[in-house]
């Protein structure tokens, strides 16, 4: 590790630092090391007090080498962002994580050749929900293309398990840190994992203390590591519906499993194609869809737009503009406009940019 990778796992160790404010640091100091080694004076311009005291109370003491050796005791490898394996896919987010923590041989995956497919749902998987999911991940990984999920019981663990009956690659990515297996019904599953057929990762370092927002951070980093998103199936609020924002916003092909009207778990991805995500019937869509949907991304303008769509698209076209400043141009309340864009970042035709206004999608 180099003097960034080692200030990089030190932001992560020390808690109180999410990628965000990392962000801001490192931005502003123009890299981890100065960032992590600032005067107190500087800091305190920059973030809270209670943070800046955070950080300088846990650098006294801070030693990288101790930290690797604690971690490789564990098992645990680690990759800071900085560092020349990390997966360039997460660099994509407004937020990539600082480090990524964990278990398992991440020399069966290649980040710039492999194609990797994310596939999410309820953890109330129905019979028709595993069975579609498990005949979706085995017929994928039987063409060598990676399966990323997260772990949870229901339909994350069918698309794990269909990756492992064919011998292929997994990845887990987990809303705790690798040394905490949740739900603990699913620690067979971990350890399989490891053993042959992938990786677990996580943000979080060992002894990170979880809530309910992990859990939800964690989707956006298996969003950005999918070449495409496969929801099978899904609330309306789900985590799996948050996951196809995501996807979206990072400009991924959205897929869902359509699933009968009557069916709670089905409402989600049902309501994703009524939205313009593509419907997934076959698995053989994605295997031989590629030069299709490319195509299609190629296109000057995109078909199948409605009215609205068509004039917020040739504005967006020409400059990027906030929402309330579309809906001054287009004429149209507020209200209506967002659950247009909404729409047009699933189906990977706009994107949102960090400052929060909105694009058209190169």
């Amino acid at each position: 590790m180099d003097d960034n990778q080692r200030s990089c796992l030190g932001f992560s160790l020390c808690g109180g630092f999410g990628p965000v404010t990392f962000k801001k640091l490192v931005k502003y100091y123009t890299s981890p090391s100065k960032a992590f080694n600032a005067p107190e004076s500087q800091l305190l311009k920059l973030i809270r007090e209670s943070q800046a005291g955070r950080l300088i109370a846990f650098r006294k003491n801070y030693n990288a080498e101790k930290e690797l050796d604690k971690l490789k005791r564990q098992n645990v490898w680690v990759i800071a962002c900085t560092a020349k394996n990390y997966p360039k896919q997460l660099l994509e987010l407004y937020d990539p994580p600082i480090c990524l923590f964990g278990k398992g041989n991440i020399l069966l995956f290649d980040f710039l050749k492999d194609t990797f497919v994310g596939i999410v749902g309820t953890r109330k998987a129905t019979a028709y929900g595993a069975q579609a999911t498990q005949w979706i991940s085995r017929a994928l990984s039987s063409q060598n293309i990676v399966i990323v999920s997260g772990m949870a019981i229901g339909v994350d663990t069918f698309a794990h398990k269909g990756a492992i009956d064919e011998e292929g690659r997994t990845i887990a990515v987990l809303g705790t840190p690798v040394d905490t297996v949740y739900p603990r019904e699913n620690a067979g599953l971990c350890n399989t994992i490891i053993s042959g057929y992938g990786i677990v990762i996580s943000e979080y370092p060992p002894g990170y203390a979880i809530n309910q927002g992990t859990f939800v951070a964690r989707n956006r980093i298996i969003a950005a590591l999918s070449q495409r998103l496969i929801v099978v199936e899904g609330g309306i609020q789900s985590g799996a519906l948050i996951t196809a924002k995501c996807a979206g916003e990072l400009g991924r092909d959205v897929y869902a499993v359509p699933g009968p009207i009557t069916s709670e778990s089905s409402k989600g991805p049902n309501s994703l194609i009524q939205d313009g995500a593509h419907v997934l019937t076959h698995p053989n869509i994605l295997l031989t869809g590629k030069q299709q949907l490319t195509a299609v991304k190629k296109e000057n303008k995109p078909s199948l737009l409605t009215d609205t769509e068509e004039k917020l698209f040739a504005f967006l076209s020409s400059e990027s503009l906030f929402s309330d400043e579309l809906a001054q141009k287009v004429k149209l309340p507020i209200s209506d406009i967002l659950p247009t864009l909404s729409l047009l970042e699933v189906r990977g035709i706009v994107k949102k940019n960090a400052d929060g206004s909105f694009t058209v999608r190169v």
